[in-house]
Order: structure tokens, then C-alpha cells, then sequence
């Protein structure tokens, strides 16, 4: 498997991914829902059937039925992120995610069997709550047992999940959309229903999840933690190296538990935990206002709309494509993490998006001066390379580096802040992009533009390279605050390395003993 993945840790990685597929598919879902005119839309108000044209055409309230159906899925997520700062530090990882993929089952079920636009916005609602707990837990959970050495390998797999979650999603609502015609109840019910499928594994899997050790460390379990730590690398408790890593970690908590969980006042009076968490909450913000959720929520409209193809005809199966792509194209990205490290993913990353957000404005303007289809085709390359960029980078890479960056006596704190504030943008986005694109056409994609370029700018000044280094010695980087630099300077590196040098000694006495 690996020097440092055995069988163990990548079941449980894979376990964790399955939490973010399920997001994946709720994203990636109303995209086509939206497209099911004659079905989904005429049971949810928002297309009326025309019968002297013979067409489905769009309700007077139809933005603002998308404005509420959109967002009751980010609205429960932030709920969820709530919900678990009072479970993640007080039943622990494993019980919050259990708890979470039962929330995930039963929003399924109020989806997929309602007969109201109240009940499917109330599934979406119960179902965000539960991806409030899963999305953020799943990545603080891997990083917290995975060694360094692939801690952002692990990381990247969750996103993985995420798009394998929105293709999966896209191609299964397309194949509903296009081969279920006759009977229009059971179009979007099926269509919907897939859902039962990620989330009833969900469900049944997340019980073999072993607790994180350093979960137990925080509860003063040290030999259940001991027993958990070999259990997941697969070897005994008695061997050196997981003696050895044991006692590194275990120094590492007691250290930071010495002063105690850290206090709502002392969070944000702390200059090194304030401009930690001040970054952290930029990047989520960043992570919606990149306009990921305008290409995936609107991407088969901004076909029909802004490039003049046949929506019944390419606009479903082009998404479908698109998610295809981001989802193989990401998969190299497991290792790419680990070899250029966070900082320059997210510099690279915004830089691209930026110009892809440019490119797509100036091609649905040349598109609509000329007709000329052409550039819209090329345009549809350029949604196609977003995807990629974006599943390459910002799409894994914010929540990795935020698992990372604070110590396990103020995580549950400072993740839960800087969780709200992704769902808090994310609602923004997806509540007012229609409206926005409503009045400003194509020229929407000029903000979120702005956004992106920003997003490289903050990126290169305030974000500072966690690749490789212990999450007990995340302070020797953040110590000083802002006045860091960006990368480990020769003081921090010796500091690690006396550490080491004491673990090391650790490791021949007890060989010799």
C-alpha cells in the first residue's frame, strides 16, 4: 500500500470521502432538478405549463422559489457546523460523524418522499445540518490520524469524494432527465432517491471508525489512544515506531492541554490564534466568492442563456462532461498536495480560476454580439478548466490547511468560526447569483473574477506552508503571528528538531529495554 498508507487508514479515508460525496451529490443535484421542467418543476411551482404554445414556460415566482430551494441546504449546514462544536470535543469524532450520517439518512428520506415544497426545502435544511457535521469533522478526523508525511494526501481524498459525489449525481439525475419521459412523479423522485444510495452506506460504515488518538489524549485516555494509534497502522503496540510516534504525540497534547481548552476571550485576544483564524475565515470566504457555486449550480443555464445551445439537447449531458472531467482530472492531485504544499495551490489556483472567470465573461459577450456559436464551445472549455483548477486546489486545499493549522485545544473553536462563515458565503452566492445574472447577464462573471484574483493576492501575503509539519508544532510556524514568514525559518526547524532528537532518544531506550 505504501510506506506510510496500509489497508487500515485507507478504508477509513475512504469511509470519510463518502461523507463529502454525499455534498458532492446535494450541489450538484438542483442543477438538473432545474432542467426537469415538466416534473420537478411543475410539482415545485416553477415552471406553469403554456397550452397554446405547448411549452413549459417559467413561473412569475420562480426566482424566488430558487432562491429558497437553493439555500435551505447551506442554511442547515450552518446549524450543523454549530451542532458540532458542542459534539466534536464532548462525544468525540467518531460518535458526531455517526450522528451526522443519521441526520444525512433522514433529510434523504423527507427529500426523496415529500409532497411539498416545504417538506423537499426542510429535507434540504435536515440534510445541510448533517454535511455541516461530516465536512468539516471528516477532514479535522483524517488529519488527526494520518501521519504527516500524507496528511494532505488523505486531505485531498475527501475532495476526491466530493467531485466523485458531483459527477456521480450529474450523471445519474441526466440519465433520470432523459430516460424517464412518460412518467413525470417518478422522474424527480428517482432522480432524487439516489441520494438514499451514498447516504445508507454512509450510514452503516461510519460505525467501524476507530476514535482519533488524540481525541482520546484530549480525554486523558492515553492507553485507549495507544491501542488506537496501532490499530490504525496496522502493527503493535509494543513497536518502537508507534511508541515512539505515541510519545511525540502525546508530549505535543499534554503540552497544549497544559494550559487548558482555550477560551472564547482567549481566542480572539491571542495574536498568533486570531490571525490564524482571521486568514481561516478569509479563505472560506474565498473558497464560495471564487464562483464555484455559479458554475455548479447554473452551469446547464448559463449554457441555454449566455451561449445559445440547446438546453434539452447539450446542456445536461455538457454538465455531466464537465463534472466527469474535474472528477479524473483530480485524482493526480492526491499526490500533487504533498509535492507543492498548500500555499502555492492556493496562489496558482486563484490565478487560474481568475482567468477562466475572465475568459467565460469575454466569450458570452463575444457570443452574444456575433452568435457566433463557436467561442461559445470554447467557453464551454474554459467552465470545463475551472472545474479541474478549482478540484485541484481550492476545493480541498482550504479545508486541509484549516484542519491543520490549530492546535487541538482551540480546533474545535476555530474550525466551527471559520465553517460557518464558508456556509454563510456559500448561502450568499447561491441565494443571489440568479437575481444577480438576472440584471447584469454575463457580467456577473466580472465579480467573481475580482474575487479570484483576490483570492491569489491574500493567499501569497497571509497563508504560510503547513506541508510536512506535526500538528503539535503548528505554534513554532504561528508563534509569532504575522510577523512569521511564510515558510519555517532555521529557529522553528531547530526547534522541531531537538523535539525530534528527544523522540529519538524515546525510541532507543525503549528498543534497549
Amino acid at each position: 500500500m505504501g510506506k506510510y498508507m496500509n489497508k487500515r487508514l485507507l478504508f477509513y479515508t475512504v469511509i470519510n470521502s463518502v461523507g463529502a460525496f454525499i455534498f458532492g451529490w446535494e450541489t450538484t443535484m438542483l442543477n438538473i432538478l432545474f432542467s426537469m421542467r415538466a416534473s420537478f418543476g411543475a410539482k415545485f411551482g416553477l415552471y406553469t405549463f403554456d397550452p397554446k404554445r405547448h411549452f413549459w414556460a417559467e413561473s412569475e415566482d420562480k426566482h424566488l422559489r430558487e432562491m429558497i430551494i437553493t439555500p435551505s441546504f447551506t442554511f442547515g449546514g450552518i446549524f450543523g457546523v454549530i451542532l458540532n462544536l458542542y459534539l466534536m470535543d464532548s462525544i468525540g469524532r467518531t460518535k458526531s460523524l455517526r450522528i451526522g450520517s443519521i441526520i444525512y439518512f433522514i433529510g434523504s428520506c423527507l427529500q426523496v418522499f415529500g409532497n411539498s415544497i416545504v417538506t423537499f426545502i426542510i429535507g434540504r435544511a435536515i440534510s445541510g445540518a448533517a454535511s455541516g457535521i461530516a465536512l468539516s469533522l471528516c477532514n479535522i478526523y483524517l488529519a488527526e490520524i494520518s501521519p504527516k508525511q500524507i496528511r494532505g494526501t488523505t486531505g485531498i481524498a475527501c475532495a476526491l469524494g466530493l467531485k466523485g459525489g458531483m459527477f456521480i449525481s450529474a450523471l445519474f439525475e441526466t440519465l433520470c432527465l432523459k430516460l424517464i419521459t412518460k412518467n413525470m412523479t417518478a422522474q424527480w423522485r428517482v432522480a432524487v432517491g439516489g441520494l438514499l444510495v451514498p447516504s445508507t452506506l454512509f450510514l452503516i460504515f461510519v460505525w467501524f471508525l476507530p476514535e482519533s488518538p488524540r481525541y482520546l489524549l484530549l480525554k486523558r485516555k492515553d492507553e485507549k489512544a495507544l491501542n488506537n494509534l496501532a490499530h490504525i497502522r496496522q502493527k503493535e503496540t509494543t513497536d518502537p515506531s508507534i511508541l515512539a510516534e505515541f510519545r511525540g504525540i502525546s508530549m505535543g497534547v499534554k503540552k497544549q492541554l497544559a494550559h487548558g481548552i482555550i477560551s472564547w476571550k482567549a481566542l480572539f485576544n491571542t495574536k498568533s490564534v486570531l490571525y490564524r483564524l482571521i486568514v481561516s475565515i478569509v479563505l472560506q470566504l474565498l473558497h464560495q466568492f471564487v464562483g464555484i457555486s455559479v458554475i455548479g449550480f447554473y452551469s446547464t443555464q448559463i449554457y441555454s442563456k449566455y451561449l445559445g445551445l440547446s438546453l434539452q439537447q447539450y446542456g445536461a449531458w455538457l454538465n455531466t462532461l464537465s463534472q466527469f472531467i474535474s472528477f479524473i482530472l483530480a485524482i493526480p492531485a492526491i499526490h500533487f498536495v504533498e509535492k507543492v504544499g498548500r500555499r502555492l495551490l492556493f496562489i496558482w489556483g486563484a490565478i487560474i480560476l481568475g482567468i477562466c472567470m475572465f475568459a467565460i465573461y469575454g466569450l458570452c459577450h463575444i457570443v452574444d454580439a456575433t452568435g457566433i456559436k463557436a467561442f461559445g464551445w470554447i467557453c464551454v472549455g474554459f467552465i470545463y478548466l475551472f472545474n479541474i483548477a478549482y478540484s485541484w486546489t481550492w476545493a480541498s486545499v482550504v479545508y486541509v490547511w484549516q484542519a491543520e493549522v490549530f492546535p487541538i485545544r482551540m480546533r474545535a473553536k476555530a474550525t466551527t468560526i471559520g465553517n460557518i462563515f464558508h456556509h454563510i458565503a456559500g448561502m450568499l452566492v447561491s441565494s443571489t447569483t440568479t437575481t444577480i445574472m438576472k440584471y447584469i447577464s454575463y457580467y456577473t462573471f466580472i465579480i467573481y473574477g475580482v474575487f479570484c484574483l483576490l483570492g491569489a493576492l491574500f493567499s501569497y501575503l497571509c497563508v504560510k506552508e503547513t506541508k510536512g509539519i506535526p500538528l503539535e508544532e503548528m505554534d513554532y510556524l504561528y508563534g509569532g503571528g504575522n510577523s512569521q514568514p511564510k515558510v519555517p525559518t532555521e529557529d522553528i526547524q531547530k526547534k522541531i528538531e531537538d523535539d525530534k532528537n528527544v523522540i529519538k532518544k524515546m525510541e532507543r531506550d525503549i528498543t534497549e529495554a
